[in-house]
């Protein structure tokens, strides 16, 4: 299950454009974008049930190498499995080909931005 889909709007877009090609922890005022390694920890994890007969949706909060955290789905993880410190990568998903690109962790395998290995 990927993350659903997800809409463009003007306070979006540079975040979209960007996590579809691919900020570090500083007291500075002025960011610029820099490229992330996708390499990420894990930090706290949860377990989402829906509708019965739905399969539970994992979701989990990360730190990344170059320091930020972030949160989304795990889409390979088993709840049993999870532990702090875990290592993650990010990929970048899309529900369907007129979404937007979503990131998501996945515990093991290469990160695949928009149909390419990196």
């Amino acid at each position: 299950m990927t993350v659903g889909p997800l809409a463009r709007d003007t306070a979006t877009a540079e975040f979209l454009d960007g996590t579809a090609a691919q900020c570090e922890r500083c007291a500075a005022t002025e960011l610029d974008w820099r490229p992330a390694t996708g390499d990420a920890t894990l930090v706290s994890w949860t377990v989402a049930h829906g509708k019965p007969g739905t399969d539970p949706v994992l979701f989990g909060i990360a730190e990344l190498a170059e320091g930020p955290w972030w949160w989304s789905q795990i889409e390979d993880g088993k709840p049993e499995e999870m532990r702090p410190g875990a290592p993650l990568r990010i990929e970048f998903r899309r529900h369907s080909p007129q979404d937007e690109t979503v990131p998501v962790f996945v515990t093991s395998g290469t990160a695949v931005v928009s149909g390419r290995e990196i």
